[in-house]
């Protein structure tokens, strides 16, 4: 007899974005998130424009510089990070990883291959990069 079972297991496709939003959102303004932390790129949520933190400030309050010029205080939950696109400058923030600073060469799936400045290679989760200015 044939198995005719025909059914295909299928990964959620959300279930990294899901975490990466999860990640990507500032939070609570209690617990600030893993990647709030000076030279991450963020945009403000109440007026969408980028900036760069430069001092955070308490855990869950940093200084930012708006592109164009300014600055602001802001707290942890005003603010989003800049997911990272391929050919950015990126930080880890979690896993085996942590601290490592690179380029991001490219993106597959859940992983990013990264470039750091003395040539070697990192295979790392792509949830656990910011974009951060040089």
């Amino acid at each position: 007899m044939v198995d005719t079972d025909t059914s295909v297991k299928h990964e959620d496709p959300y279930g990294v974005h899901s975490d990466m939003e999860s990640t990507i959102e500032g939070g609570n303004d209690e617990q600030a998130a893993a990647w709030f932390m000076e030279r991450v790129c963020v945009t403000l949520k109440s007026t969408q424009q980028s900036a760069v933190i430069r001092e955070v400030q308490g855990g869950n309050v940093a200084l930012v510089e708006i592109d164009g010029g300014g600055s602001q205080k802001v707290r942890n939950g005003d603010v989003t990070m800049v997911v990272p696109a391929e050919h950015d400058t990126v930080l880890v923030t979690g896993g085996a990883e942590v601290g490592v600073e690179g380029e991001l060469v490219c993106i597959d799936g859940t992983d990013a291959i990264l470039k750091e400045s003395n040539d070697n290679f990192k295979i790392v989760d792509f949830v656990h990069l910011v974009k951060i200015s040089v």
